[in-house]
């Protein structure tokens, strides 16, 4: 049986024509990376064709300024990643569908996500996923742990699989 957050986002980019995935953080706070780390293996693993319905970006802590860029691509379905302190074993996974509109997420993603999502529905109708990776360690000039990479090659494989309909490449 399926992990639940692999159901989920399985339910939810069912309906996928064209995705955008952002992956968010600070490369230089260990675990913090984790959604530049999802996007950075998620990148190696699609195919060239593949990249044409799967358009990856790796944000770092910059993300409200992307709102202009996300507009622009005009997806479908979008996803954020980001480590996100749950109080949850490390490498713990939650997938949540965020609808600013209602409000429903804020409290998860905190008030930088929230106002930067305010500002992209305004303009664009697609469906916002949040993956967040709970971390280890945030602790400044310190390499990802090893449970937080193996949470990101998870994301980043089921992302590659759900969205494309075929298995990602080797890399």
């Amino acid at each position: 049986m399926a992990v639940k957050w692999v159901q989920f986002l399985r339910k939810e980019l069912r309906s996928v024509e064209k995705l955008l995935v952002l992956g968010t953080g600070n490369a230089l706070k260990a675990d913090d990376a984790a959604g530049l780390l999802v996007a950075s293996i998620l990148e190696n693993l699609l195919t060239r064709r593949q990249k044409s319905k799967v358009k990856v970006l790796r944000v770092y802590e910059l993300i409200d300024t992307y709102s202009r860029r996300v507009k622009r691509l005009k997806p479908s379905h979008l996803i954020i990643v980001d480590a996100l302190d749950m109080k949850k074993t490390p490498g713990t996974i939650m997938v949540t569908r965020l609808q600013p509109e209602s409000g429903k997420g804020k409290k998860k993603v905190g008030l930088e996500f929230a106002k930067f999502l305010e500002n992209l529905t305004s303009e664009l109708s697609c469906k916002v996923i949040f993956i967040g990776i709970q971390p280890a360690s945030l602790d400044f000039g310190h390499p990802i742990t090893q449970p937080i990479r193996e949470a990101c090659r998870q994301v980043s494989e089921a992302i590659a699989v759900m969205t494309t309909g075929q298995p990602a490449k080797s890399s």
